[in-house]
């Protein structure tokens, strides 16, 4: 094989083929600001993985907290166990839902586990009793959604979504929908 810059040619086409299965992920949605993620750009470096964290400001956060904005994370990493990606979904959705737990003065609980679009989605609940403010507690949701999609696992997530989960939903739907075509998935 033929050395170019340090890369064999054979690499250069394995690198190429596992771009071009799995296509360009789609772009964070207006508003939202791509956030480096040296963890995945790593694995992407490498092939194994790719995906996008970008950020954007809660709508009527309280003046008084540190991070005001939500979270959104997608992406798919290769998936080396037996079995493949959708055997470790069956898997997680026989796991029991992680206990509430205490962290200072907020209380992460459960907020709802299923299997949801041919994956699995979790939501937990974060209860924060802000000290000095007027708004008190802040009641923020989390949420993550796994699945396997053209052999790889997949998981779009949105997290610090504040009052309700139902923005940080309509996010997880749109973009699993957007994940399985950039893959070229069926609906």
């Amino acid at each position: 094989m033929k050395t170019i810059n340090h890369l064999t040619l054979g690499a250069v086409f394995a690198a190429t083929a596992c771009i071009a299965l799995a296509g360009p992920l789609p772009p964070p949605p207006a508003g939202y600001k791509i956030v480096q993620n040296p963890g995945t750009d790593a694995m992407k470096a490498e092939g194994k993985a790719d995906g996008i964290d970008a950020d954007k400001p809660n709508d009527n956060w309280p003046k008084c907290l540190g991070d005001a904005d939500i979270h959104l994370s997608y992406g798919w990493r290769v998936s080396s166990g037996a079995g493949g990606p959708q055997v470790f979904v069956d898997f997680m959705a026989k796991v029991p839902e992680d206990r509430a737990t205490t962290m200072g003065r907020t209380v992460n609980e459960p907020a709802g586990k299923k299997t949801y679009l041919g994956g699995l989605l979790t939501w937990r609940k974060l209860t924060t009793q802000a000290v000095g403010c007027t708004h008190a507690p802040i009641v923020t949701y989390n949420g993550s959604w796994m699945g396997a999609v053209s052999g790889k696992l997949v998981s779009v997530s949105a997290s610090h979504v504040l009052g309700s989960p139902d923005a940080g939903q309509a996010l997880i739907d749109d973009y699993i929908t957007k994940m399985k075509a950039a893959l070229g998935a069926a609906k």
